[in-house]
């Protein structure tokens, strides 16, 4: 278990606190361009925006749902 977070995407620079003011995913990526770039950080970003959290385990078990 690793005991660090995802909790933004590295491609811009942003925070997952800082994107989840956008009103869903298609407006912050219009936006910023998060989760386009690599798209590593796409799943966590859907998982953001269906939760509300804006921090995940590496492993997170509902990240499955958001392939």
């Amino acid at each position: 278990m690793c005991d660090e977070k995802v909790n933004r995407c590295e491609c811009v620079n942003k925070t997952f606190d800082k994107l989840k003011v956008f009103e869903n995913l298609a407006a912050a990526q219009k936006a910023t361009g998060c989760g386009i770039e690599c798209e590593g950080c796409l799943p966590y970003l859907k998982l953001m925006f269906a939760s509300g959290e804006t921090a995940f385990d590496i492993d997170d078990s509902r990240l499955a749902d958001f392939q």
